[in-house]
């Protein structure tokens, strides 16, 4: 699938199941997307097509393959002290979550959750669960996390 074929894609899907309409998610590049979960947690999302290979795709090295990624901040990292538990627990967390997972920024020194996956075989499915799980558990976990290692919530 290409890149504009899943943006429509995308933007049909939401529209139809979280009644958004494309107008009010999109930003101003061309497949990116802010998607507002609750009050205060952002969901931004990516549908693109790399120009150059990367070292992680590993398979079909000639076909470069296009991507769709849903991030969602959820935290800065805890005071020096409690970091190796906190990316300890974050490690074993991400051993229960179902189509989302811990990403750490150690430059910027944030915390979010992220989906990530290529453009073939994209559907509504695999469009809207993840949106949702991603969103579920950036709420709840930064909370979690928050109240536990009294980290600032982003």
């Amino acid at each position: 699938m290409q890149a504009p074929e899943a943006i429509a894609l995308f933007e049909k899907t939401v529209e139809k199941h979280l009644s958004l309409k494309s107008e009010q998610t999109r930003c101003e590049n061309e497949g990116e997307y802010i998607l507002q979960r609750g009050d205060k947690t952002e969901l931004y999302v990516d549908i693109w097509q790399p120009t150059e290979t990367s070292q992680w795709q590993y398979f079909d090295r000639d076909n470069i393959a296009g991507i769709f990624q849903i991030v969602a901040p959820i935290c800065r990292y805890p005071v020096e002290e409690h970091v190796g538990t906190f990316m300890e627990e974050l490690a074993h967390l991400n051993f229960h979550l179902f189509s989302a997972s811990f990403i750490a920024n150690a430059e910027q020194k944030v915390v979010s959750i992220q989906f990530k996956r290529v453009l073939e075989g994209l559907n509504e499915t695999e469009i809207i669960e993840p949106i949702e799980a991603v969103g579920y558990y950036a709420e709840n976990l930064k909370e979690y996390l928050a109240e536990k290692y009294h980290v600032e919530k982003i």
